[in-house]
C-alpha cells in the first residue's frame, strides 16, 4: 500500500515522537521486526538444506542404479539375472507352489 506524502510525513512524525517519548517501546517494536526477519531467514535456510539433502540423495540413488546396470551389462556381477533366467528358474522349480 502506497502512502501519500502527507501520510509519510505524519508517520515519520509519529515514529520520531515514539522514539523520544517511549524509547523502551520503540526498541521493543524494532526488536520484534528483527526477530520476525531472523526467523524467516532461518526457515529459508532449513528449507534449502532439506532440498539440497533430497537432491543429493536422489543423485546418489541414480548413480547407484546406473553403475549397477553397467556392471550387469559388462558381466561383472553374478547377482545379475535377466527376466528370462528368472522365468526359467521358476518353471523348473519343484514344490507345493508349482503350477
Amino acid at each position: 500500500m502506497n502512502l501519500s506524502p502527507e501520510e509519510r510525513r505524519a508517520l515519520s512524525a509519529i515514529e520520531t515522537r515514539l522514539a523520544t517519548e517511549e524509547p523502551e517501546l520503540d526498541a521493543l517494536l524494532a526488536g520484534s521486526r528483527r526477530r520476525r526477519l531472523k526467523s524467516r531467514s532461518t526457515l529459508h535456510v532449513w528449507c534449502m538444506l532439506m532440498l539440497l539433502t533430497c537432491a543429493i540423495f536422489m543423485l546418489g540413488v541414480a548413480l547407484l542404479l546406473a553403475t549397477r546396470e553397467k556392471d550387469c551389462q559388462d558381466g561383472r556381477l553374478d547377482s545379475c539375472e535377466s527376466a528370462a533366467d528368472v522365468r526359467e528358474a521358476a518353471a523348473q522349480a519343484t514344490g507345493p507352489f508349482r503350477r
